[in-house]
């Protein structure tokens, strides 16, 4: 039944999407140059550094030797081997898809099986700080207060989902897995630069796609507040900007940072091959995501109301400045300190002589 339904559907959708391709051009070309604009202003330069770190980290070998630090913390928290702690925090202060590049490259290298990277998409999935404080919280609110409770709030409920995720989970990591060959440091920064170029170029045309279908839908979807709504459901960073002209309410910020939007849905499971996870598993644990964030924030601005006060928007191109961004400077910092380390140790002979 569901089959016949896809296929009566599926060609009436695209001729719907042709014949307004056709008829509206001008708004679809003002879409498809609203969505090159956000990649060039936002996306390339806040996500491309943190993909080709992230897909390093495990290249090089720091995974493995970061995992030997943080096994009993993973294992204990989130039911994971050690080495999956530089992806979670990748996840964290990278941006939605840097978490998992870094996923799909431990299963690749056989660090994690592919049911462990699925469950680790179910929560390893976040707006980075970058985009939190600098984008919504001082360029769309013009309130860092604000932009502080947004990011502690995805924070914690990406915490509290990995920590649900693994109730049942067995936590036997003594099995010892085949994992892939380590690659010397300038063999892992070339097939990770090369590896986040081509995940950019996916994720940039979902962007320009999901802007040329969002800019259609308005056509016909008039009302200011049901607009914003279809932009949160789609496209996250059109929607944080509607929602600040709309004046919304805090946790609705909250949530759609935490859902993403669909257009990152599938920027993310672009990126993957060989995780067993679905579309609907998926797209139900970012909206168990949006919802957790939403109640953390509203909790939060009961606590500290004058906080969130002043809400304002802005006309100004929006720019994911990473210099503002303390915890990705720190997060670099001690990843390069542990690749100094490592590349250190690696020259070092097997009798320990030096010449």
């Amino acid at each position: 039944m569901k089959k016949r339904l896809l296929r009566l559907f599926l060609p009436l959708g695209v001729l719907c999407v042709a014949a307004l391709l056709l008829f509206y051009p001008s708004q679809a070309a003002a879409g498809a140059k609203k969505g090159i604009g956000t990649c060039i202003d936002i996306l390339i330069p806040s996500l491309f550094p943190f993909m080709a770190l992230s897909v390093f980290v495990v290249k090089s070998g720091l995974a493995a030797s970061i995992g030997r630090l943080t096994a009993k913390p993973c294992q204990l928290l989130f039911g994971l081997p050690g080495c999956t702690a530089a992806a979670i925090v990748m996840s964290m202060v990278g941006g939605y898809p840097v978490g998992a590049r870094a996923i799909a490259a431990l299963c690749q290298e056989g660090e994690i099986t592919p049911e462990q990277a699925a469950r680790m998409l179910c929560f390893c999935v976040n707006a980075g700080p970058a985009f939190v404080l600098s984008v919504v919280g001082a360029s769309l609110l013009r309130s860092t207060e604000a932009g502080i409770i947004l990011l502690v709030s995805q924070l914690l409920a990406s915490l509290l989902l990995g920590v649900l995720c693994s109730i049942g989970v067995k936590r036997d990591f003594s099995a010892k897995r085949s994992g892939g060959s380590r690659m010397g440091a300038a063999e892992a920064l070339i097939c990770s630069a090369s590896d986040a170029a081509r995940s950019m170029l996916s994720m940039c045309c979902f962007v320009v796609l999901f802007a040329v279908l969002l800019a259609l839908l308005r056509i016909f979807v008039t009302d200011p507040c049901a607009s914003g709504f279809l932009s949160v459901l789609l496209e996250v960073t059109g929607g944080c900007s509607d929602a600040a002209s709309l004046q919304f309410p805090l946790w609705i910020f909250s949530f759609a940072i935490g859902w993403g939007g669909i257009c990152v849905h599938f920027q993310i499971l672009s990126s993957i091959s060989g995780i067993p996870i679905g579309l609907p598993r998926f797209m139900l644990f970012r909206l168990l995501h949006g919802l957790l964030a939403g109640s953390i924030t509203f909790g939060l601005c009961q606590l500290f109301p004058a906080s969130v006060s002043v809400f304002s928007n802005t006309s100004a191109p929006l720019h994911a400045s990473l210099a503002g961004s303390v915890p990705a400077a720190i997060a670099i910092l001690a990843l390069c300190v542990l690749l100094l380390f490592q590349t250190r140790k690696d020259s070092v002979p097997a009798h320990g002589n030096v010449l």
